[in-house]
């Protein structure tokens, strides 16, 4: 009996990818309300700064991340090419401002 799918057979590896980047997203969006917490005691207009730079980005990783998800499985039954690098290069960016964060915390105490 011939596989419903098609010739390959994806299992859970999609949904697993997918929950990765949403723990990965939601590790730093916890991470930098931690640090917020900490810059606030320092200034408040810090804390406002960073927030309003990195928050956002931690929950447009999590929209790449479904996103990612829907094209990726469309994709399989379409073959068509698999998504591009926006979502870990959102990640990388986050991370880099999530240490320039942290350094302002460094600096202001």
């Amino acid at each position: 009996m011939e596989n419903p799918s098609g010739p390959w057979d994806p299992g859970l590896q999609i949904e697993r990818t997918t929950l990765a980047w949403l723990r990965t997203a939601l590790t730093f969006v916890v991470g930098l309300l931690v640090l917020l917490r900490l810059i606030a005691h320092e200034s408040t207009l810090a804390a406002a700064v960073c927030g309003a730079l990195t928050l956002p980005l931690g929950a447009a990783i999590s929209w790449l991340a479904w996103r990612r998800h829907l094209r990726i499985e469309r994709g399989l039954r379409a073959e068509t090419p698999l998504p591009g690098g926006a979502l870990p290069a959102a990640a990388a960016a986050l991370s880099v401002l999530a240490g320039c964060s942290g350094l302002i915390y460094v600096l202001f105490t």
